[in-house]
């Protein structure tokens, strides 16, 4: 859940109300003001800033106006010129959807990238590096683009799995330890299946990595390392989840990209060792033929 979301469903007493309004009312230039100021525009005292943050989950006003601030920030950034709700319509043509496609592809992979943070990567890779297993879980179509980030690592020797039944899930969850890691990835944060395993490998102290939406969900509260996608798409209101999907496969390459150059030469030669071993065809375009 989105921090004004969580601002829209909280219930406020009225000298609160007054002084969320005020915020709202001035989100471009709220940053610059502080506790005192805005109880003297809103004719409230500072305590009441305090009693907001508490019930919104923050420890005083200058941590949740950090935050309000970084998700105004975040959502003004990007798909200016395109909803990735409805990105045509059925008046476009073949072409322009192609063109429109082609523009959410790429608003989708800036957004991701501006929503990258170093530290979390860097554990989340370092993790993947020092794991004796991983497993990935996950629901519907995001399986498929686990199933290839799993192929990928495979292919480097490592011992990476994903297992789509939910029986099947819940028995892996069970046999992991606290040298495995974990991977889920689910946009909304609140696929209830996937918590069946999130408790197993809780009382197994198995690390968890999640990939999923910003915001307040309960799969980042309970993860180790959270890395976030482009959130701009509607539970349920959009042709498809060109956006998010676009976003997760990005997140997803670059974990492997990045446990690849943890060790870059051994598993450099032994990928190609692997290719050169397993797979045979006769090649006439000069472009894709090897040396």
């Amino acid at each position: 859940m989105l921090l004004q979301e969580k601002i829209d469903v909280t219930n406020f007493s009225n000298n609160e109300q007054i002084v969320v309004d005020f915020i709202n009312q001035n989100q471009e230039n709220i940053n610059s003001y502080s506790t005192t100021q805005i109880a003297k525009e809103t004719y409230t005292s500072p305590s009441v800033l305090i009693r907001i943050a508490k019930k919104l989950g923050f420890n005083g006003w200058l941590e949740l106006k950090k935050a309000y601030v970084e998700e105004l920030t975040y959502l003004h950034r990007h798909f200016k010129n395109i909803d990735a709700n409805l990105p045509f319509s059925k008046e476009d043509s073949l072409i322009s959807i192609s063109n429109k496609l082609a523009q959410l592809k790429i608003e989708s992979i800036q957004d991701t990238l501006s929503l990258v943070d170093s530290p979390n990567l860097s554990q989340a890779i370092k993790l993947l590096d020092q794991s004796k297993k991983i497993e990935v879980f996950g629901l519907s179509n995001i399986i498929f683009l686990a199933e290839e980030f799993v192929h990928k690592m495979r292919h480097l020797g490592s011992n990476t799995e994903i297992f789509p039944i939910q029986n099947i899930m819940f028995q892996e969850a069970a046999m992991m330890g606290s040298q495995d890691c974990a991977i889920f990835i689910s946009y909304s944060g609140e696929s209830d299946p996937l918590f069946t395993v999130t408790d197993i490998l809780k009382q197994n102290h198995v690390p968890i990595i999640a990939i999923t939406s910003i915001g307040d969900n309960r799969l980042s509260k309970l993860s180790d390392v959270s890395l976030r996608v482009t959130t701009r798409e509607h539970s349920y209101t959009k042709i498809a989840g060109f956006s998010s999907l676009e976003s997760i496969s990005l997140i997803l390459d670059i974990l492997y990209s990045g446990y690849f150059a943890k060790n870059f030469n051994n598993n450099y030669d032994f990928k190609i060792g692997l290719s050169k071993k397993t797979e045979f065809r006769n090649i006439d375009n000069h472009i894709i033929q090897d040396d």
